[in-house]
């Protein structure tokens, strides 16, 4: 709960190299219709799948490489692609990824795949109804970074404290 949203997720990781989940946000400041009098008190409703694969294992030197994307097939309200890099060395889980979409709102440099083709440069965002996977969008438009350190402390039972950089500006949602 994270005004102005309730969320719920579910997550399976059927495989070691794939993590899949459904979301079910409701956006408490905004209605579920554009017409007032037939949303009534009634506020807007999402549901997205989320999506994240494996791409190379961590090893003794290298760290794991993952790539994913949030929202697909949603109404765009939350999408974004990411690719991240995790290392753990001793106690320490170490993160640093690139983000697309809603996560490239704290974009610091350009997009680096927009040497590649002229449609990785802007970003279509089609916010709609949801069901139709905007694959034009996927890993296009502005760039952003994030990252996080996770340390597990030692005789603690599990306790472990972490600090996250995200890339997403939550000054612009709601």
């Amino acid at each position: 709960d994270m005004d102005p949203y309730q969320r719920g997720s579910i997550v399976a990781y059927p495989f070691s190299w794939f993590e899949a989940s459904y979301q079910y946000t409701d956006i408490g400041n905004a209605l579920y219709s554009n017409i007032e009098a037939f949303s009534g008190k009634q506020t807007y409703k999402d549901k997205s799948f989320d999506a994240k694969f494996l791409i190379f294992k961590e090893s003794k030197y290298l760290p794991a490489i993952a790539a994913g994307a949030r929202d697909i097939a949603g109404t765009g309200v939350f999408s974004s692609e990411f690719i991240v890099a995790s290392k753990k060395i001793n106690n320490f889980d170490i993160s640093l990824g690139i983000g697309w979409g809603v996560m490239a709102n704290n974009s610091y440099f350009s997009n680096p795949f927009s040497n590649l083709a002229d449609r990785f440069k802007t970003r279509d965002v089609n916010e709609g109804l949801g069901g139709n996977i905007n694959t034009d969008a996927f890993f296009a438009g502005d760039t952003g970074i994030f990252g996080g350190v996770e340390v597990s402390i030692p005789n603690f039972n599990g306790l472990r404290m972490k600090i996250e950089y995200d890339g997403i500006d939550y000054s612009k949602e709601g």
